[in-house]
C-alpha cells in the first residue's frame, strides 16, 4: 500500500515537472531571439512594415497582445503565414484588419512559429534611433574658403608705408647734405614738384617699375577676365538638404535610377517628385534630420502620411540649377553616355562623397578613384577648368573611338551601324586612317569633335 502510493506520488511529482518544464519552454519560445529575430524581419517584413509606427503595413508592436485580446494566439501565428486563408475562414478580427488597411494583401511568408517568436522579439525590443545632440544633416551650402586677399592688401600697404618712409628719410637727408655744404634750399618747392624733380633724376628706375607695374595690371585683368564663366566648386544650397552620400554611396541607388532621361534625351533631367515617392511613400524618416526634409517632399507631391493617400495639393520644389552651359552651346547627354559610353563620374566626380550637387574642380575629377580601389579611374586627367571649352575640347582630343569591328558585313554604307559608317569614311580620309594605322586609335576630335558647329548653334 505505502509502495503504491509513493509510486503514485512520483507520478504526479513527475508529470508536474514536465508540465513546468513544457511552460517554461513554452515562454521561452515565445519570447525568441531579438537577435535572430532582426535578420529574418530585414529579410521578409522590412519592405512593409516599421516595428514602431504604420508604414505600407501597420505597426507590428503589441500585434501578438492584440490577436490574443481580439481571436487567438494560434490565428495570429495563421495570420502571418497566410492571412489570406484566416480571412476565407471567417475570423472577425482578421477581416477587420483586412479591411483597416484599405485591403492591401499581405503577401504569404513561409516562417515558423518559433522563427515569428524571434521576428516578435525583436519588433517588441525595438526602440527607434535618435539623432545625438549637434547631429544635423550638415552643411548643404556653398562651401566658404577663407579669403587670403586681404592679407596681400595688408602686406602691399605695409610695404607702400617702408617704402614711403625710406624716401622721405632719403629726402631729410639729402637736405642736411646740402645744408651741411652750404647749398641754398627752395623751401618754397612743393610736393607735387619736388617727386616731378625726384623722378626726373632717377627717370631710369622710375620708367623700369612702371613698365614692371604695367605689366602686371595686364597679367592679372586677363587673369581675371579668364575667371569669368568658370563655375568650379559651385555649390548652391537646395530647398532640401538631399544627400548623394547616402542615396548614392550608403543605398548604393544608381545615378539612371533618379536621372532616368540620361540615356535618351539631351539633359539628364532633375528627378520628378514622384520618382522620390517611390521610396519615400514608406521611409518617412531619415537618419540625421528625421522627418523635416523628407515633409517636404510630401508637401510637394501632395501626400498626407497620416491618410497614407495623396491630397491633389501639390508645390513645385525650386531646385537651384548648379552646372549651367551658355546659351549658344549644345551638349546632349545620350550622345555621351549612351553612344560615347562616358561614365557619369568622369564629369561630375564622386557624387558618393557629396551632399547636394556641386561643379567638381579639375583637381577632384582627376582625383577620382586614385585613392579607392572600389572605384576605377578616370579615363581623362584635365588641365583646364570644368565646364569651359578647354575642358571639352581637351576630353575630346584624348578620348578615343573604338571603330574596329563595327562594319555589317555585305552592308551598304548608308546602311551601316554608326560606327560602321564612320568606318567607311575612315578609309576615305587617308590622313586621319594613316594616324590610326601608326598608334590604332581615333579621337572624338579626329572624327569631327572639334567641328564648331558640333558643340555651338
Amino acid at each position: 500500500m505505502l509502495k503504491s502510493v509513493i509510486s503514485q506520488r512520483f507520478k504526479s511529482l513527475a508529470l508536474t515537472a514536465i508540465a513546468l518544464l513544457s511552460f517554461t519552454y513554452n515562454i521561452h519560445a515565445q519570447e525568441g531571439d531579438a537577435a535572430i529575430g532582426e535578420g529574418i524581419f530585414k529579410a521578409n517584413c522590412a519592405s512593409c512594415h516599421f516595428p514602431d509606427k504604420d508604414m505600407t503595413g501597420p505597426a507590428l508592436q503589441g500585434a501578438r497582445q492584440r490577436w490574443i485580446d481580439n481571436s487567438s494566439e494560434e490565428k495570429f501565428y495563421e495570420w502571418i503565414k497566410n492571412s489570406q486563408a484566416v480571412i476565407k475562414g471567417g475570423d472577425a478580427y482578421a477581416n477587420k484588419l483586412f479591411a483597416d488597411n484599405g485591403k492591401s494583401v499581405m503577401t504569404p511568408q513561409a516562417v515558423s512559429n518559433e522563427q515569428i517568436d524571434h521576428i516578435f522579439a525583436y519588433v517588441e525590443a525595438y526602440v527607434p534611433q535618435v539623432a545625438g545632440p549637434g547631429e544635423t544633416a550638415g552643411n548643404v551650402g556653398v562651401t566658404v574658403e577663407e579669403d587670403s586677399s586681404m592679407m596681400w592688401w595688408i602686406m602691399a600697404g605695409l610695404l607702400l608705408l617702408v617704402i614711403g618712409a625710406a624716401v622721405m628719410s632719403k629726402s631729410n637727408l639729402a637736405k642736411a647734405e646740402k645744408v651741411s655744404k652750404g647749398e641754398e634750399i627752395d623751401h618754397n618747392e612743393t610736393v607735387g614738384q619736388g617727386v616731378r624733380r625726384w623722378a626726373w633724376n632717377n627717370r631710369g628706375w622710375v620708367g623700369f617699375f612702371s613698365l614692371v607695374f604695367v605689366i602686371i595690371i595686364l597679367v592679372v585683368g586677363m587673369m581675371d577676365l579668364m575667371k569669368i564663366g568658370v563655375f568650379e566648386d559651385y555649390k548652391p544650397e537646395q530647398p532640401i538638404a538631399y544627400s548623394h552620400t547616402l542615396h548614392a554611396g550608403e543605398l548604393g541607388i544608381d545615378c539612371k535610377y533618379c536621372h532616368n532621361a540620361v540615356t535618351k534625351s539631351k539633359h539628364a533631367t532633375i528627378p520628378t517628385v514622384n520618382v522620390c515617392m517611390n521610396c519615400h511613400k514608406a521611409v518617412n524618416e531619415g537618419t540625421e534630420t528625421g522627418t523635416e526634409e523628407i515633409a517636404k517632399i510630401y508637401e510637394a507631391a501632395g501626400w498626407d502620411p497620416d491618410l497614407n493617400a495623396y491630397t491633389g495639393d501639390t508645390k513645385p520644389i525650386k531646385w537651384v540649377k548648379v552646372h549651367n552651359l551658355p546659351d549658344h552651346v549644345y551638349f546632349n547627354h545620350s550622345q555621351h553616355v549612351e553612344v560615347g559610353g562616358v561614365d557619369c563620374q568622369q564629369c561630375h566626380g564622386d557624387m558618393k562623397q557629396e551632399t547636394v550637387a556641386r561643379v567638381m574642380t579639375t583637381q577632384d575629377l582627376n582625383n577620382v578613384g586614385v585613392n579607392n580601389p572600389d572605384m576605377d579611374e578616370n579615363a581623362v586627367k584635365f588641365t583646364r577648368p570644368t565646364l569651359t571649352m578647354g575642358w571639352c575640347i581637351e576630353c575630346h582630343e584624348k578620348s578615343s573611338v573604338d571603330v574596329g569591328g563595327s562594319h555589317v558585313a555585305g552592308a551598304a554604307e548608308n546602311e551601316d551601324s554608326y560606327y560602321g559608317v564612320i568606318h567607311q569614311r575612315l578609309l576615305k580620309d587617308k590622313k586621319t586612317y594613316q594616324r590610326y594605322l601608326e598608334d590604332d586609335v581615333i579621337s572624338v576630335a579626329e572624327l569631327g569633335g572639334w567641328e564648331c558647329a558640333k558643340c555651338h548653334y
